[in-house]
Order: C-alpha cells, then structure tokens, then sequence
C-alpha cells in the first residue's frame, strides 16, 4: 500500500474519533443541575447510578399505571354509550333500560316502521279487476228485445251505471257499514284499532274493512286474510280513494257484492228479493237489503225472519241517527214482503230447450263458453214469444190419454229469412235433455214425395203428366207397392198423386226420373248428404230417411220462400255491456231451385190440406190457403205434417221410443184408431199456425205456371202395372199394430168416401178396371173419414213396400231416434 493511502486513512480515522468525542462531549453539556454530582471516588459513582436508576424506575411505573387508567375508562365509555346496564346502578336495577335507551328504541322503530310504509305505498300498484268482479249474466231475451227468455251466467250479475243506483240504498249501506265513508280517505283508523284489538283477544279476525276496503277485496284482491294481504288492501284502499270518487266507489261496490239467493250486485238482488229493478226499490225494501249483506243466507227472511227483522231494524234506526230520514219517517216503514227463492232450473221447463239451441248457435259463430256465461251480453233471439206460447199449448192441449213416452216436435220458421219463430222440443228440458225438434230423428214417410214431385218439375213432367194409381203394383226386381188400404185409383195426374198420396204412382214417378234425383233435389232444398237412410234407392220416395222436424221445417222453407234457401238461425243480435255490437245475424241464401218449379209444386201441395188426407185444415184455418204434406212411416212409428203458408213455415212431427229406446208404433189416443199424419200432427199443426197467423193477411199462393221443359208425352214405366181393386168391408179388421209383411188386401178402419175414382180426365192405353158389387171410391192417402183420414198405409214405410225385396229392410223400418 503507498504512503498516500495510508495517510488518507489515518486522516479519516482521526476525523472519526473526533466526531465521536464531540458527539460525546455534546451529549454530557447539560445544565449542572441537571448532571450527576461529581466525585472523583467510586463510592459517589455508584451512589449517583444508584439514585438515576431508581428515579427511571418510578417514572416508568407512574406513567404505565396512567395509561392503563385512561384505556379502561375509555373501555368503559364506549360499554356504555346507551347506558345499559346502568353505570352505578346496582342489581337488578342496573338491568333496566334507562329512558334514553327507551326513547332511542321507540325512535328507531319509528323511521323503520315508516321505511316500511313508503317501500309498501310504493310497492303496490292496485290490480286491474278481478275476473270474478267484471263477470256478468248474459241475458237472452225473445225477439222483442224487452221480455227475458233467461240468462247464462257462471256468476248472477248485472252490473248498472251509478246514476241508476237509488239513493235510498246508497245510504242505507253507508248508515249500516261504514257511517264515516264520506269523511275518510278509505281506511278507518279507529276500525283498525278495534279490529287488532279483537284479533288479540282472539276473536274472529277481522281488517277493520271502510266501504272503500270491502270494494277493493272484492273487486280487485278477493277475499284475503293475512296480515300483510290485510296491509296491502289498506295500501290500495288509500291509492283508490284518491283515484276514484266516492260514488263511483260505492256504485261500483253495490254492483259487486253478494246478498244471497244468488244474486250478485243490487240489480240482481232486487230482482231476487222483490221482483222488480233496483230503481224501483222502496226505503224499506233498500234498507232489508243492506241487512243481509253480513250473511246472506243465515240472514235471508226465507231463512231467519226474525233475525232479517232485528237487522233491518237496525239499519232503520242508523240511517235516523245520521239524518238520512227523520225519526216519524223511520217509524212509518213496514217490513217488506219478499218473493219466494227460486229453486227453479234455469234450463227448467220447454225455455230450455230454445236457451240451448241459443247456446249451441253462439259456439258455432265462435263466442267461448266462458265468454258466453261472463260475458254480460244481450242476446237478442228470434223466438216469438206469442208464437212460443201457441206451440207449447198446442201440445199441453193434446187428449189426456196420450201415452206417457209418445214424443212431439215442432218448430216455426220465417222463410223470408230462416229465423225460428217458435220450437218445442220437449216438455222439461231438465228432465229431458234430448230436443225432439233438432235432435231426435223419425222415418220421414210420404213427405218425402215433395222432393220426388219437385224433380219431376225440373225434368219437364208437368202437374197434368199421368200415372197409374192402382194397387198393387209390382216393379223391376220385385219390387211390390201398395197403396194405403190397397185401394186403387186408375190413372191420374201428377197433381191428384200428390193430392191423394199415392204411393203406386209416386213409385213409378221415381223409377221414370231416377231415384238419385229424389235425393239430390232434398239435398238442394237443404236437408244434411248424411241425413240416416237418405240413399238413392227406388224407395226413398216412401220416405226411408230420417230427417228432424228442424231439417225439414228448413227445406220445407225453400219452397215457401220460391226456391230461395236459408238456413235456420236463432240468435239475431249480441250487445257487449258498453252497447257495442258482438254479433248480429248475416242473411245468407242460395237459389236452390227455379222459381216456377216452386211454385208449381206448391200448387201441387195444396191438395193434401183441401181434398186430401188433411183436409180437417179447411175448417181449423179458416179457409186461409195452407200447403203441405202429411206422412206416415214404416209400422206407423213416426207421423208428420209439414206445412206452409206464404208468412210461415211449420213441421210437426210425432213418435215414441221403448223404455230401452228402441222404435214403437204409435200407441192410438184420442179416440183414433191409427196415429197417422193426418190426426194429430195435423190438428196441432193447425192450432199452432191458426193462432200464430191470427191478425195477419190472408195471402193466397200464386197459380200454375207452364214450365219451358215440359213433356207432354212420357213412356210408361216397364212392368205394366196391376190392376187392383178396394178391399171389401167385410175383412179383416187390421192389429193395433200392422204386420211388416204387405198382405194382397189391406183393411181399412172405414169405407172409404165415395167419390168417383175419375174425377179428372184420364186418358190412358190400358182399360179402366170394371167397377165392384160396390161403387169403387176414390180413397185418399189416409184412412178417410168421418174422422178424416189416417195417414199412409201402415206397415209400408209411408205406405209401401221399402226395397224390392220380400221383406222391408231394418233401414226402411227405422225410426232413426236420434
């Protein structure tokens, strides 16, 4: 190492020793009083360490026991910021809050109590209204639009504006349930209180419910009895008395609540209790129907008359408390008298047959069955209600001999616009829900020869075309046709066939055109392709299918209305509660056939009801001009009259099922030894329209006309047909109940009426039969008379043999109940 290192080393050494020993010589320069005595002996050393020593000692102890004193008070202050336990305060008072503790509790729950209010008020938004509280009846009235058929309604109500709400109930219900309704703003402290008080005592719970609270429950909640539902309702009781007025309130509250009987709102409940419109209601009345609000049914007069008269009292001496009438005024009302409950069905009785059929028509247009029976509509129907009446009386007039299981339909038609006018369906649709105007089905007998005589008439055979009438007559294939009584007519025209019901020469009429032709001209007037029995059989003619009395009131109407079809409707018009229109009837209509075909074979038509087999028409119509047709079917198990004038339109029809449903004939009532068409399907047809067209114009028909098809000249039916002659009185007299089987001479009830067989010109290839030891009659369809005839032959489906077999086929023989 050099010498300069060295050096430099030796220099920052002794530096360093310097500063030390001025560091040190700083640290000793101290006041004197304040430095360790001097002594220069070792004894006064030590005794000075001694004494510094001892002095540090006691200070260091001073300041720990100081600062533990001032961390334990501080422990102690913030112990007991509430002062509990108590400081100072011995046991067990020490344990008892002081009133700061108790004010500061109370305070809290204060501002919590009211967060929680203004996170509910702000939470709860009042609900639109309930499904049960907009739920109304939908009326059905008859088609003058004021009388009431009856109503659908899953909850019985109807609701009406608040001007039409008497005032006498408005205060009768505010006297009785909430005297401060005016005055509060929807809920009732002192209420609340007494109901939390009773709810503690454990008593029944209640909600301290205002008017305005009740509304709320039951127009927009329902019924609910938790506390925070009870606390909600309030909430909403508060917002609604704010967004509403108190009489849209009390309006909307008396049009919601239950007062028995089943009977929902005041309207209804006025209409329940005493026959008549909540406008109507009397003081004494409005003030007995505040009474049973409580418990409608324990509380009914019906039920408990004298509670209903302590509680109606009640309501009385209210209303006199709060001025609403004075004292002389109150002691002036008498407890009113009250109708009897209804029990009856609303279905109950021959109107539940048309309120069904109204139903069944609302589905079809695409209302819902909930919509239906909530929905508040007014159904305007087409039912006459006079119209209604004649039918059901008509029926209620026949013999009170007639079995207990013989049925009738009948329904009226407009065939100007296929409305139904009037129905019977039945005698207690309660008791018998199958209507046997639209539902059960019967052998349609000769009045299927209407169908078979309008084709003719399109295919050019005029009413003068001749035929032959006599009988038996035997056809391609076996097929054996006899007239009714198996009497034979010679040769006639188209229109005497028709007059008499002809059966041999409506066979070969059907056998000339085609029987598919038969059938397509019924399927043209309306009458349903899957109708049972309508086939294209030679037999069809006799009236082998099985219609309802409603199809064939309908094609019937084709032909009154010249040829213009339109289906039968009940329903004209639906009103939603605002007045809007839901619905209204749209005419539709198709021509189905010329109308001078029509009109030719309602000429033809008219012969039954004057010369023919319903004949007693002339003197039950008063000479009004009637067309129609009876039939008779197969073992006489069903019998008919269809027929019309230009106003009206009607189908009677008459059968009786077995216990076990199976088809019977007709058991005889009334003095007739055969139900045929031509007695009483006759007569209350007769009833039914004299009475309903009784007023009205006597309208004639208008006469023939040439059709620009018509064929003179028409070739005769191949086998020639068999001369036949009237059986002689001396036969046998016919069963009660006709065999199947066809015999050669069929009996009759009577001889036949004499009149000559030739009245018309008939000119014919083949020679008249000579006369009998008797002079041979001109029978008509039905047994003739004196009573008046007895419809088609029986035992021949409308008078002759179905199919050409030996036997008639069970199709034929069916009376297709359906």
């Amino acid at each position: 190492m050099s010498d300069s290192r060295r050096s430099s080393g030796s220099a920052r050494r002794a530096a360093g020793v310097r500063r030390a020993s001025a560091q040190r010589s700083g640290q000793s320069s101290r006041p004197r009083a304040a430095q360790s005595p001097k002594g220069s002996s070792r004894t006064g050393k030590r005794a000075a360490s001694a004494g510094g020593a001892a002095r540090g000692t006691r200070a260091q102890s001073t300041g720990k026991r100081a600062a533990s004193t001032r961390s334990a008070a501080a422990r102690r202050q913030k112990k007991n910021f509430l002062n509990y336990p108590r400081a100072g305060a011995k046991n067990p008072w020490r344990w008892i809050p002081s009133l700061r503790m108790i004010a500061g509790a109370l305070a809290l729950m204060v501002l919590a109590g009211l967060g929680f209010a203004v996170w509910l008020y702000n939470d709860t938004d009042v609900p639109a209204p309930s499904d049960f509280a907009l739920a109304q009846s939908s009326r059905v009235y008859y088609a003058d639009g004021e009388t009431e058929m009856g109503r659908f309604s899953e909850i019985n109500r109807t609701e009406i504006p608040a001007d039409e709400i008497p005032e006498n109930i408005k205060q009768a219900v505010v006297a009785s349930e909430d005297s401060t309704f005016y005055e509060n703003r929807g809920i009732s402290p002192r209420g609340i209180v007494r109901a939390l008080i009773n709810n503690l005592s454990g008593g029944a719970r209640q909600g301290g419910s205002t008017i305005t609270q009740q509304y709320v429950e039951r127009y927009h909640t329902g019924t609910n009895t938790s506390y925070l539902g009870k606390m909600r309702e309030m909430v909403m009781a508060l917002k609604i008395d704010q967004e509403l007025s108190k009489e849209e309130i009390l309006a909307r509250y008396l049009n919601t609540i239950y007062f028995g009987r089943g009977a929902y709102g005041v309207q209804e409940a006025a209409q329940a209790y005493f026959n008549k419109d909540a406008k109507d209601l009397s003081d004494a009345e409005a003030a007995l129907l505040v009474a049973v609000i409580p418990a409608p049914s324990a509380y009914d007069p019906a039920n408990d008359q004298d509670k209903a008269v302590s509680l109606w009292d009640r309501v009385i001496t209210r209303q006199v408390n709060l001025e609403q009438m004075t004292p002389a005024e109150g002691d002036a009302l008498e407890f009113p008298e009250t109708a009897k409950p209804s029990s009856e069905n609303e279905l109950g009785g021959t109107k539940g047959y048309l309120l069904v059929e109204v139903r069944k028509e609302l589905l079809e247009q695409g209302f819902t069955e909930e919509e239906i029976d909530t929905g508040g509509f007014t159904i305007i129907s087409t039912i006459d209600k006079e119209m209604q009446k004649h039918s059901v009386d008509a029926v209620k007039d026949l013999p009170d001999d007639r079995p207990k299981n013989n049925r009738v339909g009948t329904m009226t038609l407009d065939p100007a616009t296929g409305a139904i006018r009037a129905m019977y369906g039945g005698p207690d649709y309660v008791k018998q829900a199958q209507n046997d105007a639209t539902q059960s089905r019967m052998q349609a007998g000769s009045i299927f020869k209407t169908f078979t005589l309008i084709a003719a008439l399109q295919d050019g055979y005029p009413l003068d075309s001749l035929w032959q009438g006599n009988s038996p007559q035997t056809f391609d294939g076996g097929w054996e046709v006899n007239n009714f009584a198996n009497a034979s007519y010679g040769t006639v025209t188209l229109e005497r066939a028709t007059a008499s019901s002809i059966n041999t020469a409506y066979a070969q009429l059907n056998l000339e055109i085609g029987p598919q032709r038969t059938r397509d001209v019924a399927v043209e007037l309306g009458l349903p392709e899957d109708t049972p029995g309508l086939t294209e059989d030679a037999a069809n003619v006799l009236g082998s299918a099985s219609p309802t009395v409603g199809e064939m009131a309908e094609v019937y109407a084709t032909l009154a209305a010249g040829g213009v079809h339109r289906e039968r409707y009940i329903v004209e018009s639906v009103t939603r509660p605002d007045g809007s229109s839901r619905y209204e009837h749209e005419k539709e209509e198709k021509r189905a056939m010329d109308q001078d075909v029509a009109t030719n074979a309602t000429v033809a038509l008219q012969g039954p009801p004057t010369v023919g087999s319903a004949r007693k028409l002339e003197g039950i119509m008063g000479g009004r001009p009637v067309a129609g047709k009876t039939g008779t079917s197969e073992k006489m198990r069903s019998a008919w009259f269809v027929g019309f004038t230009p106003q009206l339109v009607t189908a009677v029809a008459m059968f009786q099922p077995g216990e076990d449903g199976s088809e019977q004939s007709l058991t005889p009532f009334g003095g007739e030894q055969y139900i045929t068409g031509s007695t009483w399907p006759t007569s209350v047809w007769g009833q039914i329209m004299s009475r309903s067209l009784e007023g009205q114009e006597f309208i004639d028909f208008a006469p023939a006309v040439p059709l620009d098809n018509e064929i003179r000249s028409r070739s005769q039916p191949s086998p020639q047909p068999q001369p036949a002659q009237a059986p002689p009185p001396e036969e046998e007299e016919p069963s009660e109940e006709p065999t199947e089987e066809p015999t050669e001479e069929e009996p009759t009830e009577e001889e036949p009426t004499e009149e000559e067989p030739t009245e018309e010109p008939e000119p014919t290839d083949e020679p008249e039969p000579e006369p009998t030891e008797e002079p041979e009659p001109e029978p008509t369809e039905e047994q003739p008379s004196d009573p008046p005839g007895n419809g088609d032959k029986p035992g021949r489906g409308g008078g002759g043999r179905g199919k050409p077999t030996e036997k008639p086929t069970a199709e034929e023989q069916a009376a297709g109940i359906g």
